[in-house]
């Protein structure tokens, strides 16, 4: 008997566990305010439809793109670049810059457009 006892708590609890890590964790998380930074340069965004989680996460990454460009044009650094480059890989669907530090850092209104086209 004080064995059944035993497996139905010990049960409970990780039924509980399992809760809270697929269910309440991840909201708490999707109303939180998101933050993306590299060096010098910090975004924060928060989710505004669950549906929109892709985008709103490119629209924060090329936001961070764009105030690399910057800090680049003041002070060229290979992480900097290697930080544009892999943003610019990952989201570019404009075909802006063809790949080259230089062109995207002339181009970079273009290639990191935050504007995201909806139908």
């Amino acid at each position: 008997m004080e064995e059944r006892k035993t497996a139905a708590i010990v049960l409970s609890v990780i039924a509980l566990v399992i809760i809270f890590f697929t269910a309440i964790l991840p909201e708490i998380r999707y109303r939180s305010t998101q933050t993306v930074s590299f060096k010098s340069c910090t975004v924060h965004f928060n989710y505004f439809d669950k549906g929109m989680v892709a985008d709103a996460d490119r629209a924060a990454n090329n936001k961070l793109a764009l105030c690399l460009c910057d800090i680049y044009a003041r002070k060229p650094d290979s992480a900097v670049a290697g930080k544009i480059l892999k943003i610019f890989k990952q989201y570019d669907s404009t075909g802006h810059g063809k790949g080259n530090i230089d062109s995207i850092i002339k181009n970079k209104k273009v290639a990191f457009d935050t504007l995201i086209e909806m139908d």
